[in-house]
């Protein structure tokens, strides 16, 4: 037995992964999004209660692969996967991440991958740049926003709340909070937890009919929090919100926190990529002044999950929080001269994945002229989607979108009197009968109090064209639930 291959042999696979991508890329318009099957028979099909005893085999394993796993799995490449704040990534990204777990180098030491360190950071400052952040600005990779938010609140806790809680514990520190509003991203209340703030010391600030964070109620609640004695060290704001898109008022909440001494933490992680559009300097006004931010690459990049930048303005206070004094792991190199030390020691991560390559890959393929090009398209098909929903009778758009996420209502004239249980259930039945079906894979959440369709368009494959057809469907469906059930 051997796990390493010779020429020939990889020749050999190199032949069956070419026809799988090959398949995969050019039936990029399949009939449907997945041949969906229910719970258990899936679980039917692919439970396996023990490991296999003896292996089939490279080639079979991938013919595995290719037979059953792919076509009962959903096509994230697909025009009408608009499920998720990602969709599938282009064939360079793809690359990218393959060539990442060829080279399986540890980004916690620079002497183990000192050229993946430099792309690392190259990447980083781009993105800052990009963002508008200062000068000198500069942050790391993480998998993942969730993770990114944790991270950006840990610096927040012992810069801000108590540099003794990194030795000492919570103990001796005073109580401490964390502003947000009603509709941040769950992982903030994640890290309340997972910090020892607690979940019910988040102030969760009201917002409006779009999500966005309301100021007055923000400056109402702080001043109670420090009338009662509460350290509010922390505030997230949300930049591309998870249900609409919204964008918090990062300028006035920027004010408040340099006046309380707050750490701000901007979560653009699906905003982020706003930056390359016309709208970069309405959608990202304040983020010059926050303390951290974080931007997900395979969000509005279409890099492969997870890939995931974290920046500060002042980088050092991520050594300040992590550095474990490890030195059989990390060991000084030319006097730790500027961008030279050990990634492992910005990060609670000690295997750290080269997650930049595949960004740097599709940066270097097309250039940041065809990103912008890309990111301005998704949101001139927004635009016309909006526009689209507006002049149908039967549709109702939930807002004017700022960022590429569009919500709306299926309400034909003859439902628009119903009880809104009635239309709730048509919505959610619709929904899970396109995904049955395999004709579309959008979203449905509540908002206002009704719930709505949630369509995110980020994916390149997905034109007006392609829209206009889904509404068609759901039209279809619609009158096929509407058939079935008087209205009440």
């Amino acid at each position: 037995m051997h796990f390493y291959h010779n020429a020939e042999e990889i020749a050999r696979i190199h032949n069956i992964l070419d026809r799988i991508l090959s398949e995969y890329y050019s039936d990029n318009h399949p009939s449907k999004v997945i041949a969906y099957g229910d719970k258990q028979d899936l679980l039917n099909e692919f439970s396996q209660a023990e490991a296999p005893a003896a292996g089939i085999g490279l080639d079979a394993t991938l013919q595995l692969f290719r037979d059953r796993i792919l076509p009962r799995s959903v096509k994230t490449w697909h025009p009408r996967f608009l499920n998720q704040m990602f969709a599938g990534a282009p064939f360079a990204a793809i690359l990218g991440d393959y060539l990442a777990s060829m080279m399986n180098p540890t980004l916690a030491t620079w002497e183990v991958a000192p050229v993946a360190t430099i792309i690392e950071r190259n990447v980083v400052q781009w993105m800052a740049q990009l963002l508008g952040m200062p000068k000198d600005s500069s942050g790391i990779f993480l998998p993942g926003s969730s993770l990114a938010n944790l991270v950006a609140l840990t610096v927040a806790r012992n810069q801000r709340l108590s540099p003794a809680v990194s030795q000492k514990g919570l103990k001796q520190a005073p109580q401490g909070a964390i502003i947000c509003s009603t509709d941040s991203h769950y992982s903030v209340a994640n890290a309340a937890n997972i910090l020892g703030i607690g979940r019910d010391h988040l102030i969760r600030v009201r917002t409006d009919a779009r999500n966005e964070m309301v100021v007055s109620d923000l400056e109402e609640k702080l001043k109670k929090a420090l009338a009662d004695g509460i350290v509010p060290f922390a505030a997230v704001a949300t930049i591309g919100s998870t249900v609409t898109g919204g964008v918090d008022p990062v300028p006035e909440i920027a004010r408040l926190c340099k006046a309380h001494n707050i750490h701000l933490h901007v979560d653009a992680a699906f905003g982020g990529g706003m930056s390359l559009t016309s709208r970069a300097h309405e959608i990202l006004a304040g983020v010059e002044d926050a303390d951290s931010i974080c931007w997900d690459a395979h969000k509005s990049l279409q890099t492969p999950l997870t890939s995931t930048v974290l920046i500060f303005p002042d980088v050092a206070v991520l050594k300040e929080t992590f550095d474990s004094g490890a030195n059989y792991l990390f060991h000084p190199q030319d006097g730790e001269a500027a961008g030279t030390d050990d990634l492992g020691q910005y990060t609670p991560l000690c295997g750290k994945r080269f997650d930049a390559l595949k960004l740097w890959v599709l940066w270097n393929t097309y250039g940041t002229a065809e990103l912008r090009a890309n990111a301005e398209a998704r949101l001139e098909v927004t635009d016309q989607f909006y526009r689209v929903l507006e002049d149908d009778p039967d549709f109702q758009p939930s807002f004017l979108p700022k960022t590429p996420l569009q919500c709306f209502r299926y309400i034909p004239a003859g439902i628009a009197g119903a009880a809104q249980d009635y239309q709730d259930r048509l919505h959610r039945w619709v929904r899970d009968e396109a995904k049955r079906r395999g004709i579309g894979f959008f979203n449905i959440a509540a908002l206002n109090g009704a719930e709505h369709f949630r369509t995110v368009l980020i994916n390149p494959l997905t034109t007006i064209a392609t829209l206009a057809e889904l509404l068609e469907d759901i039209r279809r469906l619609g009158e096929e639930y509407i058939a079935g059930e008087r209205p009440l």
